[in-house]
C-alpha cells in the first residue's frame, strides 16, 4: 500500500498499522511547520484585492547550526490586471542556554554554602536549616524526610531539603554528585 502524503493538520495518517508523515509534516519538521504557520498568520493582516490570491513557499533552509528560513510569495490580484507580491521571510535561530547566570562563575549558585549542596544524578538540591519551628508548608518539599548519605562519609536526615534543577551539562564538572539518596528500607 502507497502512502497517502501527510498534513499533520488532521493527525498522522495510519498505513499497514503503521503511522506515516511526510517530510514537510509538523512532527517530522516542527520548525518548517511553525514558519509556514507564522506564514499564513501575517497574511491574514495583508490586504486584499479585487482579484483572486496565491501564496507558496518559494524556499525552505535549514543551516545545520539549528537556524532555518522560509521564503514565501504572496500575490494579489489588482484590478488593473497586475499582481501586488509580498515576499515574505521568517527566520528561526536556535540556540542553548546554559543559565551561565545561575551555575556560572559569579552566579546565583556560588552564593550557597558548600556544606549544604546535594548533588545526586545531575540534579541540585540545598540543605534547608530545617528548623522545628517552621511549619512543614514553609520546609522543602512540604517537609518531607529525606535520608542523603555524602560521599565525603556524612549521612543527613532532613525535612526541609530544597530543589534548584537539573544542572546543565556545560556546568556538570563545576557541581559533581557528591551524594545519594537512601531509601527507607536502606538501599540506594
Amino acid at each position: 500500500m502507497t502512502a497517502v502524503k501527510c498534513s499533520c493538520l488532521f493527525g498522522p495518517r495510519v498505513v499497514d498499522g503503521k503511522e506515516t508523515h511526510s517530510d514537510d509534516c509538523r512532527i517530522t519538521n516542527p520548525v518548517r511547520h511553525a514558519s509556514w504557520e507564522s506564514i499564513l498568520a501575517l497574511v491574514a493582516d495583508l490586504p486584499l484585492g479585487v482579484g483572486g490570491t496565491s501564496r507558496s513557499i518559494r524556499e525552505f533552509a535549514e543551516d545545520g547550526l539549528g537556524g532555518s528560513a522560509m521564503r514565501a510569495t504572496y500575490s494579489v490580484g489588482q484590478e488593473d490586471g497586475s499582481d501586488k507580491v509580498y515576499e515574505i521571510t521568517v527566520s528561526v535561530e536556535q540556540s542553548v542556554d546554559h543559565n551561565d547566570k545561575f551555575w556560572g562563575p559569579g552566579g546565583t549558585r556560588d552564593g550557597d554554602d558548600p556544606a549544604k549542596r546535594v548533588v545526586v544524578g545531575g540534579e541540585h538540591y540545598m540543605l534547608g536549616d530545617d528548623s522545628p519551628t517552621f511549619p512543614k508548608a514553609y520546609k522543602g518539599f512540604g517537609g518531607r524526610r529525606f535520608t542523603i548519605e555524602f560521599f565525603d562519609g556524612r549521612t543527613i536526615m532532613t525535612g526541609d531539603l530544597w530543589y534548584q534543577g537539573v544542572i546543565p551539562p556545560k556546568w556538570r564538572e563545576r557541581y559533581p554528585d557528591n551524594a545519594r539518596f537512601v531509601r527507607p528500607e536502606g538501599g540506594a
